[in-house]
């Protein structure tokens, strides 16, 4: 309820009408405005519904003399609503116009609730939201595939076996190795050097090629005494256990017709069962090489569509054809192949797949990722629990039985499991646990993480035993009973 007040304006020393607005004749902009302290006219709050302006300041009683003061009764020409009336931060006020000497505000409406608001149009600068993009309902089904696969952080642990294996480890000198191959009584693993180990494990030979990071390596000759091993640039070099120096093979890329400068990715596979000759090599376009004697000569392999693994314990490949994924077996007496499906053909799919058979025992996995068993030759698979995290496979034959091998990487503790696989049920166990100790120096190249990593696994049939390369050097394990 505001306090009744009158307002004393003098008015021109001609009697006359108040001007009209808009008129330029008279203005009262040089005569004093008298305030006076309003008066209480007994206004009720019920009452003061609207603030309502009549037109009473142009019908003035025109007898009011040159000196009295004209007075405006508010309380009767104004009623303000209640919400005005009790705010305390209305801003609204009554200033001075020039044509007529006073700008009452507007009458007041109905509240619609934009109270704050001006009342104009907003501008939005939609540029300056983030874009959204529709939902095309892809996401739910990427994350279920992914966790069908085993990219799930809470997958069950693998159970210990009964008695885990003896661990022998090798030189603690050694530096990180990339790859590993073994044959006959002799396992080699590659750094930028070439180790050549006994089946006991002992000390390697190391036998220099040409001081380049080797990417991967193979086995050959008779007795299994010829390393070939290609570089992270795609050089082929060959060396022989008790030769000199080794020997950069140039003409494999004329036979085959890639460009001398051509930076190639090769990786090998095992060639023909039949003797030790043989190997086959993969390029990185999917092309399929067969190396014969001993890296003398090379042929290309006609697999009618683009290889993408091959498997080191037989010659078996991976082969994508369109939307198809087969496995074919190379051997030149027994070829056969088997379309893949279901989550098999997911992994197949995949970057860089990984590969492993024994007889009709076939593992496959997608790096990083889960890995599937078969026992029938890869008519089905199964899932293997636990195998999330697999970064390399094997296969072999233990205690009579088909076995597959896996190293399941844990990138938070730097810690390998190494997994015994029954194929026909698809269950693991682990029986050997690699563990970061923080026991090897400061100058360990891979003091930074990833110690424990396993990069090559290869089941030595010779000694029994397990042997594993990554960034520790090289390990080796064996069940208690054949130690």
């Amino acid at each position: 309820m505001l306090p009744a007040m009158s307002i004393a304006l003098a008015p021109s020393t001609e009697p006359s009408d108040l001007p009209e607005v808009g008129q330029e004749e008279e203005t009262y902009l040089e005569d004093t405005i008298i305030l006076d302290t309003f008066s209480d006219g007994g206004m009720d709050d019920a009452e003061a519904v609207e603030l309502d302006i009549g037109e009473e300041l142009d019908s003035m009683d025109e007898s009011s003399g040159d000196s009295d003061p004209v007075e405006l009764d508010l309380g009767a020409q104004i009623d303000f609503s209640t919400s005005a009336a009790e705010s305390e931060e209305d801003d609204d006020g009554l200033d001075i116009d020039p044509a007529v000497g006073l700008d009452l505000p507007d009458a007041l409406g109905a509240d619609d609730g934009s109270e704050g608001m001006e009342d104009r149009a907003l501008s939005i600068d939609e540029s300056k939201f983030p874009k959204l993009e529709i939902d095309d309902g892809s996401e739910g089904i990427a994350a279920e595939r992914a966790i069908s696969l085993g990219s799930a952080s809470d997958e069950a642990s693998v159970p210990p076996a009964a008695l885990l294996w003896q661990v022998f480890p090798g030189s603690p000198s050694l530096e990180a190795c990339t790859a590993l191959a073994g044959a006959a009584h002799t396992v080699v693993a590659a750094s930028s050097d070439l180790l050549w180990f006994r089946e006991d494990g002992g000390s390697p030979l190391r036998l220099g090629v040409d001081g380049s990071q080797l990417s991967d390596l193979v086995l050959l000759g008779a007795d299994r005494d010829v390393a070939l091993a290609s570089t992270r640039t795609g050089q082929l070099f060959r060396r022989a256990r008790f030769a000199s120096q080794a020997e950069q093979l140039l003409r494999f890329r004329d036979q085959v017709g890639f460009s001398k400068s051509a930076r190639l990715d090769l990786t090998f596979g095992s060639g023909s069962d039949t003797n030790g000759a043989s190997a086959y090599v993969r390029t990185q376009d999917g092309s399929l090489l067969h190396v014969l004697d001993a890296g003398d000569r090379f042929e290309r392999v006609e697999c009618h569509g683009k290889v993408l693994a091959l498997s080191r314990e037989a010659p078996l490949a991976l082969v994508a054809r369109g939307t198809e994924h087969v496995l074919a077996w190379l051997s030149p007496a027994t070829p056969r192949e088997q379309k893949l499906s279901g989550m098999a053909l997911e992994m197949a799919r995949r970057d860089h797949p990984l590969l492993a058979t024994h007889g009709l025992s076939v593992a496959l996995a997608e790096p990083g990722k889960a890995l599937v068993a078969s026992a029938d030759g890869g008519q089905h698979f199964r899932r293997v629990p636990g195998s999330a995290g697999t970064t390399a496979l094997s296969a072999g034959e233990v205690a009579g039985k088909s076995r597959l091998f896996a190293a399941v990487y844990a990138e938070a503790s730097d810690t390998t499991l190494i997994l015994l696989i029954d194929p026909e049920g698809g269950e693991a166990c682990y029986v050997a646990r690699i563990e970061n100790s923080h026991e090897h120096g400061a100058s360990d190249p891979v003091d930074r993480g990833e110690w424990a990593k396993v990069a090559r696994l290869v089941w030595h049939a010779a000694s029994q035993r397990l042997w594993a390369a990554g960034g520790f050097g090289v390990l080796s394990f064996a069940p208690e009973a054949t130690s």
